[in-house]
This record gives C-alpha cells, sequence and structure tokens, in this order.
C-alpha cells in the first residue's frame, strides 16, 4: 500500500537526479519543516498530520483531489491490521451468537442422543425456535470444529474433552474461535 512518503521519497529522489547535490535538508527547507521530521516520516518512523500532508502536498503542486486521496490512504490500515481487524469482527460477531443463543448447546446436547436422526426442522421443533436458527447454529459449530457429520449424516458431538455443562460448551467454543485451541486437522474432520 502506498502511502504519502513514498511519494516523498519519489519527489526526493527526482530532485536529486536533476540534482545529484540535492539534500534532504533543503527538500525540507523547500516543504518549510524540520529535517528530523522529515527523515522520520520517510522512512516511516513518525505519522503525517494531516493538515502538515496538506501543506506539503500544496508546495508539491500536487491538486486538492490527489491531496485528498493521500489524506486517505495515510488513514488506511495497512493490510496485516485490516486482516487482523476483519478476522477480530468475525470472531467477535460468532462469539456474541453462540453467548447469546443457546442453541448451539442444545444441539452439541442432541447430538449425544443415541441413534439421533438429524432433521432440523424436527429438532427445532423441539426445541422452539426456527429452523433457520438451527442451521446457522449447526453451521457454526461445523466451523468451529466442535461438531462434524458421520458419513451417514448423523450429527456428531467431537468436543474434546467431551463437556458436560453449557458453561463449558461456551469457554470451549469461545477459545475455540479465538483461535486459543489448535483446530482440528482435515484429516480427522469427517464432513
Amino acid at each position: 500500500m502506498h502511502k504519502f512518503r513514498d511519494r516523498l521519497t519519489r519527489e526526493l529522489e527526482q530532485r536529486r537526479e536533476a540534482n545529484p547535490r540535492y539534500s534532504l535538508r533543503a527538500f525540507a527547507r523547500f516543504l518549510t519543516t524540520d529535517h528530523s521530521t522529515l527523515s522520520q516520516v520517510i522512512r516511516g518512523k513518525r505519522a503525517i498530520p494531516t493538515g502538515q500532508l496538506r501543506l506539503w502536498a500544496k508546495k508539491l503542486g500536487l491538486d486538492p483531489e490527489e491531496a485528498a486521496a493521500w489524506v486517505a490512504a495515510e488513514h488506511l490500515p495497512e493490510p496485516a491490521d485490516a486482516e487482523r481487524e476483519r478476522q477480530l469482527r468475525h470472531w467477535t460477531t460468532e462469539a456474541v451468537a453462540i453467548a447469546s443463543d443457546s442453541t448451539h448447546w442444545e444441539l452439541i446436547r442432541i447430538a449425544r442422543t443415541p441413534n439421533l436422526q438429524p432433521d432440523c426442522r424436527r429438532v427445532a421443533t423441539e426445541l422452539g425456535v426456527t429452523p433457520d436458527r438451527v442451521n446457522m447454529a449447526f453451521s457454526r459449530l461445523l466451523g468451529l470444529r466442535l461438531m462434524t457429520t458421520s458419513a451417514d449424516g448423523r450429527w456428531q458431538d467431537i468436543t474434546d474433552p467431551p463437556v458436560k455443562t453449557e458453561r463449558q460448551f461456551l469457554r470451549l467454543a469461545l477459545s475455540q474461535g479465538s483461535g486459543r485451541r489448535p483446530p482440528l486437522t482435515a484429516s480427522n474432520f469427517h464432513h
């Protein structure tokens, strides 16, 4: 991702190509800033305040629209940070859904019933919820690798060790979703 410091570096390099004696200090004077500040900005050690960026953009003869684009670029998170934030938002959404809907625990409990014939509508009726709610909870449990389906389509609780209470289930589900527990490998996860 390009930041304004890249634009400054390119400008400094162009000026040095035109005049090999052109220095960072001269560039800082042109921008009406301290050379150490400019050096820290170019090295990525210091953020550029929006007002300073707009002033430097104007000094460099950039259009206001281009300056606005650089301001916006400075406020974008780094790709790794954005991905972490996306993962955190996803985990938070999933965690709140699990913590606020006991359907998840009930599905784990029901999956332990011998000879259970999984039927989302029947289970939904038994739990007093909608089939969609059962399907969402089931999908979430599959994603967390807390349930699976056998070759003949039966639901299986794969909590390890098997949880005995809703509280234990919640603790396990939240830690599984946060990545604190290593996920199961494909070799021991059956669809």
